[in-house]
C-alpha cells in the first residue's frame, strides 16, 4: 500500500508493510520499527529496554525477510530459528511474526527467600512450579502482573542450588526492582520465562584461563559461572574482577575470599573506583600467551561491556572467546 503524506500534495513512494502478529493484521508506518508498530496497535508485545540490549522483545518470523540489524547480537542458533529483536527491526516488506514458543512457556514461581546483599542489591530465591533447565549466567524474564516485566540473569547453579537466584539492583523508578526491594514477600508468586542466552560456562572451557569481569549486580551471573566452573573441576586459572564505586557495593566479598582460599587456581580482585580503574587493573594482568587462550565473561552496563570488550580485543583475546551480558540502563 502506498502512503500519502497529508502535509504534501501527491503520493510518496513509501510502502506500508502488512504485519501479521498472532492473527492481528497491522499496517506498518514508514520510519517505525516493529516494536513501535505493535505497541501502537495495542498488541502487547514483550519489551523492556527498546535498545536491543535486554532481548525482552525477541519475536519469531514465520514469513517475510528479516533485516540484518534485527538479529544483531543473537546467537547462531537464534538466527536459524528466525528470531529477531522487534526494537531493532525495520520491516522492508510484509511479515508474519509470533512470540517464540519459549515465550509461551511461562511458569509460576514462588518467592521462597528475600535477602539484602547490600542496600542496593536484593537476592530473590524462586521455586518454579515446574522444573527449569538452565545454565548459571543465563537470563530469565520475570513478570509481576501482565505488563511489568524485566529480565534478570541467574546467579544460581544447577545441582548446587535448589532454587533460582536473582540479584536485583534497585533502580529509581524501576517498577519491578522497587517492588522486589520494598514490597515483595516470601510466598508471593510471579511468572518466569524459559532461560535464554549463551553467557555461561561450558565443559570445553576446562583448559582455558577464565577472566570474569563485572560491576555492581553484574557479579550475580559471574558468581554463578564461577561456582559452576569450580564445581566442574576447572583446573586452569580463574580471575574475577568486580568493580564498585564504594566498598559497600562490592557484595559477597566474604564468600568470594573463601572460594579463593579453597581453590588455588581462583583469584578475586575487588576494584573500588570507576571503569577506568577497572580497565587499568585488567590491562596490567593480561599477557599475550594467556590472552590467546583465554575465555572471557563480561557482565554489567552497556558502556562497561563495550569498553572492556575493546580492551580485550586490543590485548589479543579472540572475539569468539568473549561472552557478554549487557544490563540495560532503561527501566519500566
Amino acid at each position: 500500500m502506498q502512503y500519502t503524506n497529508p502535509k504534501t500534495t501527491g503520493t510518496t513512494n513509501f510502502y506500508m508493510s502488512q504485519i501479521t502478529f498472532e492473527g492481528q493484521s497491522i499496517l506498518h508506518k514508514p520510519n517505525e520499527n516493529l516494536l513501535k508498530c505493535l505497541i501502537r496497535a495495542n498488541s502487547k508485545p514483550p519489551y523492556s529496554c527498546r535498545a536491543g540490549l535486554c532481548h525482552s522483545c525477541l519475536l519469531q518470523s514465520i514469513s517475510g525477510s528479516i533485516p540484518a540489524n534485527a538479529q544483531t547480537g543473537l546467537t547462531e542458533s537464534q538466527r536459524k530459528q528466525r528470531l529477531l529483536l522487534a526494537c531493532q527491526c525495520q520491516p522492508d516488506g510484509d511479515m508474519e511474526i509470533r512470540r517464540p514458543l519459549k515465550e509461551h512457556s511461562k511458569t509460576d514461581a514462588v518467592i521462597c527467600s528475600l535477602k539484602a546483599l547490600n542496600p542496593d542489591i536484593m537476592e530473590l530465591q524462586l521455586s518454579p512450579q515446574t522444573p527449569v533447565r538452565y545454565h548459571a549466567g543465563q537470563h530469565i524474564g520475570g513478570w509481576r502482573g501482565s505488563d511489568i516485566q524485566r529480565r534478570y540473569s541467574l546467579a544460581s547453579v544447577p545441582g548446587i542450588d535448589s532454587e533460582l537466584h536473582l540479584h536485583i539492583q534497585l533502580l529509581k523508578g524501576g517498577q519491578f526492582s522497587e517492588w522486589a526491594h520494598h514490597s515483595a514477600r516470601v510466598g508471593d508468586i510471579i511468572k518466569i520465562s524459559a532461560p535464554q542466552g549463551d553467557c555461561f560456562y561450558h565443559p570445553s572451557f576446562g583448559r582455558r584461563p577464565l577472566l570474569l569481569i563485572g560491576s555492581r549486580s553484574g557479579l550475580g551471573p559471574l558468581y554463578g559461572i564461577l561456582r559452576d566452573a569450580l564445581g566442574q573441576q576447572h583446573k586452569a586459572p580463574i580471575v574475577l574482577f568486580h568493580r564498585g564505586n564504594t566498598d559497600q557495593e562490592l557484595y559477597l566479598q566474604q564468600e568470594l575470599k573463601q572460594l579463593a582460599s579453597r581453590h588455588n587456581n581462583f583469584s578475586y580482585r575487588p576494584i573500588i573506583g570507576d571503569d577506568n580503574n577497572l580497565q587499568e587493573a585488567i590491562n596490567s594482568t593480561l599477557t599475550k600467551p594467556d590472552s590467546l587462550r583465554m575465555q572471557a565473561f563480561i557482565c554489567g552496563s552497556p558502556s562497561l561491556v563495550q569498553n572492556v570488550n575493546q580492551l580485550l580485543l586490543e590485548n589479543s583475546v579472540p572475539e569468539t572467546k568473549i561472552l557478554a551480558d549487557s544490563f540495560s540502563p532503561f527501566i519500566r
